[in-house]
């Protein structure tokens, strides 16, 4: 059995440099190249941090990703990598109609009728529901501090606020972070944030890009809920992850009905200005994160980076 699990973590090494190496090989610009390996290798790393938590959908999940990028080719430095971008604009068509026809109506009835202090509880226990992993990306980005101070807000909240009703926590002083595996690979690789790889839109989600598709998956495989109610049974598992989907979904688009009426209204291709939005969004979400480090601590992350490649 040992012996297996070598020769499988040996299988999916090889796999992840295979996926490096094909992104240097294709044509792909060199900033392109450079994400890509630098993804691989963070993932690789990672995978070896958490062995045995259901590596096999995270190495499937990663995998297919840069098997992606190896397919695209540059699309101009100043406009997001859209090499798929024909069926991206059929699944976000398909996503506007829902969204037309179930998704906004239902996300205005919850915000016209749903009276504010239910809306705010909501909103904090699917923001309490995330607190574990964001601890476990910020142990990952190397900052334990943030992630003790993610887990006590997790305990105050989910006791003396009441499954998370109430953020008793910000009350008395913790801060409220929230972090994912998309937020750690953009910090770790050595690109720039706006290059998150190709593009895609995701069914019932939305914009995402290679990166964010990865981080996801990540965050969807750790997250100790789902493994909870997983291993009661299948049907447990499915119930619960439905229902907090169905219900950041509603959440989610109650608090931007605003923004995207307006962005739609003022865009003359609404598919590519949501991209854009996105795009610039997630960058500057991931440039705050490494600013923060500081001068010092950007440097020594290159100088580790430089090592690794």
């Amino acid at each position: 059995m040992y012996a297996s699990r070598k020769a499988g973590r040996a299988s999916r090494r090889s796999a992840f440099k295979v996926q490096a190496a094909c992104a240097t090989l294709l044509p792909t610009t060199a900033k392109q190249s450079r994400f890509w390996e630098s993804l691989a290798s963070m993932i690789e790393r990672f995978m070896n941090r958490i062995e045995g938590a259901r590596l096999p959908a995270l190495a499937v999940a990663a995998v297919a990703a840069l098997l992606g990028g190896c397919a695209g080719r540059d699309t101009g430095a100043n406009e997001p990598w859209d090499p798929i971008e024909g069926a991206n604009r059929f699944v976000f068509s398909i996503n506007r109609a829902v969204d037309i026809i179930a998704i906004r109506p239902i996300a205005v009835l919850y915000r016209d009728w749903m009276p504010p202090p239910a809306q705010r509880g909501l909103h904090n226990v699917l923001e309490n529901l995330g607190e574990p992993v964001t601890a476990i990306a910020e142990v990952v980005q190397g900052t334990p501090g943030r992630a003790g101070t993610t887990l006590a807000r997790f305990l105050v909240n989910s006791t003396i606020g009441i499954a998370g009703l109430f953020d008793v926590a910000s009350a008395i002083g913790l801060p409220k972070t929230k972090e994912g595996f998309g937020n750690t690979i953009g910090y770790y690789a050595g690109v720039e944030p706006e290059n998150g790889g190709f593009y895609i839109v995701l069914p019932m989600i939305g914009p995402s890009n290679a990166r964010d598709g990865v981080g996801m998956a990540i965050d969807a495989s750790i997250d100790p809920f789902s493994i909870v109610t997983f291993s009661i049974s299948n049907t447990a598992g499915w119930i619960y992850a439905g229902a907090r989907f169905g219900a950041t979904v509603v959440d989610t688009r109650s608090r931007t009905l605003y923004a995207l009426d307006d962005l739609e209204r003022n865009s003359v291709d609404y598919y590519a200005a949501l991209r854009s939005a996105y795009t610039q969004q997630r960058a500057e979400i991931i440039r705050q994160k490494r600013d923060r480090t500081g001068p010092r601590a950007e440097l020594e992350r290159r100088d580790k980076l430089a090592l690794v490649r």
